[in-house]
């Protein structure tokens, strides 16, 4: 089956699925409260869409397509998965904003601990002024509750295909799957579980909450409805470890004493980060 293929046949079923959540809800539910939901399906999630969307990038790698991200502060510090930096943090890696502006990645920093990289972006003197999203506060994750992904499945020259799904389950443990031995190097448990459609592309990409904000990246999949993603509660604390990081990196240059040697690890167990020669458009 080819991905076009895929991709239709992941449409077609978030649209069956639709259909069955409207008549379990009028079977279930009081006449007015049904009218109401039903009323706020059809009109969709562009709002929603629209506050975060210019947050979401897409990565490459040398030129090649690699996955997903999300910037998380306005100085274009973001998130992506580990595996698509795939333990070469000395690779050129570039990022496609949604609005196609390319940026050259600076420093790449992956967590050892969890299925994470961070990148700071080289804004050549640009204002740090980027869209960025928030990381979710709560950790109160419902199952039912609807989510988005962003990613771009279609390449950097279509950045951020948006679906729609609900949170199917919390704290999946993946390390001991049969079959999927060779990825307990990412360390995937306590996971979380969505059905929003997605396809190779999207990883490293966020899962949202309906109020916009981050409560995972999207790192697996063994169906187009059936992902997984590392909650924020994993990595959350250490998003200040991020920033120190790289403002020693900044700092560096200026200071020679301070370069350790490549490969030495941070205060979190995290890489060091290391300096990105992409080229920025």
């Amino acid at each position: 089956m080819t991905t076009r293929q895929q991709f239709i046949g992941a449409v077609t079923t978030g649209t069956v699925t639709s259909v069955i959540v409207i008549i379990a809800l009028m079977v279930l539910m009081p006449r007015k409260v049904v009218y109401k939901t039903v009323y706020k399906l059809q009109a969709g999630i562009a709002p929603q869409v629209e506050q975060v969307r210019g947050a979401v990038v897409h990565v490459s790698k040398e030129g090649r397509c690699q996955g997903s991200g999300c910037l998380i502060s306005s100085d274009g510090i973001l998130f992506t998965a580990k595996h698509v930096t795939d333990g070469d943090p000395n690779a050129k890696y570039t990022v496609t904003a949604d609005d196609g502006t390319v940026y050259a990645v600076k420093y790449v920093l992956e967590d050892r601990e969890n299925d994470v990289a961070f990148m700071q972006l080289d804004l050549k003197g640009r204002e740090p002024n980027l869209p960025y999203t928030q990381l979710a506060r709560e950790d109160n994750l419902r199952v039912g509750d609807a989510v988005m992904i962003f990613g771009s499945p279609l390449g950097k020259d279509n950045v951020n295909t948006v679906s729609l799904g609900i949170l199917s389950a919390v704290n999946r443990n993946l390390d001991q799957r049969q079959g999927w031995e060779e990825y307990t190097r990412y360390h995937w448990h306590a996971m979380i579980q969505s059905t929003s459609p997605a396809f190779p592309g999207n990883s490293g990409g966020p899962v949202f909450n309906m109020r916009g904000e981050v409560i995972g990246v999207l790192v697996a999949g063994q169906a187009e409805t059936l992902n997984f993603a590392v909650p924020v509660t994993r990595f959350r604390e250490t998003i200040e470890t991020v920033r120190q990081w790289f403002m020693l990196c900044r700092l560096r240059p200026l200071m020679p004493d301070m370069r350790g040697p490549q490969g030495e690890r941070g205060p979190q167990g995290e890489s060091a980060p290391v300096p990105n020669e992409g080229e920025a458009k």
